[in-house]
């Protein structure tokens, strides 16, 4: 009823408008209107939607997004291109770009796995990638983790991993195991895939990518991970207040 009253008073306020003001205003109203359907200026643009690819399916007791190699490469580049993301300080912060990666995705209606890979952390070796920006020089992690889509081949559901902090494109995750185990073929690293809502390799802690107040924590760890990116002695800092940390925690009664 009061959509209809204000359209009522909208027509007796323009019954009395003089002929040039109605003009003047129907005028003003079609520029408005053509205005907000310009693309730059649409609240959705068509590039931020879901893949036409995409669809739902059940991986293993997990839903995932299943999607065209083609569309996940598009998605790989949108995700690199995102500078809040530091994937150049790829000494830790695995889980909060894993994390915030996955939220990203489920807001484009695509929903993820996360890949973990592990090894055991009592014994080397240890995983181990080029460092992204210090000639022969090497990052070891006990684990990482990234997201993970899946590509239909021949009948096939294959996990591609998304990972831009050591890949160039999304890969196969067994491709992604691969590279970061290449230099020692005989080690034993465990995979598995789990849904996004799984933050650390243990599974201790499960949190929705899309809750905002763990969202805002998690950015802010980003944002830390940043400055120290941007630092030429960023990681000898981190790894600095690292070991504050742990010692703090050593000292600690009954620790």
């Amino acid at each position: 009823m009061k959509i209809f009253a204000v359209l009522f008073i909208f027509v007796l306020s323009s019954a009395s408008f003089a002929k040039d003001d109605l003009k003047s205003f129907a005028t003003g109203l079609d520029k408005t209107l053509r205005h907000l359907n310009r693309s730059d200026s649409r609240p959705c643009d068509a590039e931020n939607l879901t893949p036409s690819s995409a669809r739902l399916v059940n991986y293993k007791g997990t839903p995932a997004t299943v999607m065209s190699e083609e569309d996940a490469q598009a998605l790989f580049t949108e995700l690199k291109n995102k500078k809040d993301i530091p994937y150049d300080f790829s000494l830790a912060g695995c889980e909060q770009r894993a994390h915030e990666m996955s939220r990203l995705m489920l807001l484009k209606g695509i929903t993820p796995l996360k890949g973990f890979a592990s090894v055991d952390e009592n014994k080397p070796p240890r995983l181990e990638i080029p460092h992204p920006k210090k000639k022969n020089e090497r990052i070891r992690w006990k684990y990482h983790v990234a997201p993970v889509v899946l590509i239909e081949k021949n009948g096939e559901l294959i996990p591609f991993t998304i990972d831009p902090s050591m890949e160039a494109k999304a890969v196969p995750t067994s491709q992604w195991v691969g590279d970061m185990s290449k230099h020692n073929k005989a080690m034993k690293v465990k995979l598995q895939f789990t849904p996004a809502n799984q933050y650390d390799v243990d599974g201790r802690l499960r949190v929705d990518p899309r809750d905002k107040e763990f969202t805002q924590s998690n950015q802010e760890s980003l944002r830390e991970f940043k400055k120290y990116s941007e630092d030429p002695h960023g990681e000898e800092e981190w790894m600095f207040q690292q070991q504050l940390m742990e010692d703090k925690l050593n000292s600690m009664p009954g620790y």
